[in-house]
């Protein structure tokens, strides 16, 4: 055993942490009590459940609107006689 005890990784967030020597397992990242989280996950271990874990860095992909894209396809050319006109002159 290390000086600062022995690593653990919590049970509902999946942080990894020394318990520092200590009896109580609690996580400093979530709060969590490690015995109770154990505990519950196995009383609901014969239960069917899908829990996703979300990243912090996860975000929802945004939809582009249908109107924003046939704009930009929409581009107007510069006119071109005109820019001939003026060199003319």
């Amino acid at each position: 055993m290390s000086e600062l005890g022995n690593k653990h990784e919590c049970l509902g967030c999946g942080a990894k942490f020394y318990d520092l020597g200590k009896t109580e397992l609690i996580c400093p990242k979530c709060g969590e009590n490690q015995k109770e989280l154990a505990e519950n996950q196995d009383s609901t271990a014969g239960k069917k459940t899908s829990r996703k874990k979300k990243s912090a860095k996860a975000k929802p992909k945004k939809k582009k609107s249908p109107a924003k894209k046939a704009a930009k396809e929409v581009e107007e050319p510069a006119p071109e006689e005109s820019q001939d006109a003026d060199k003319k002159k």
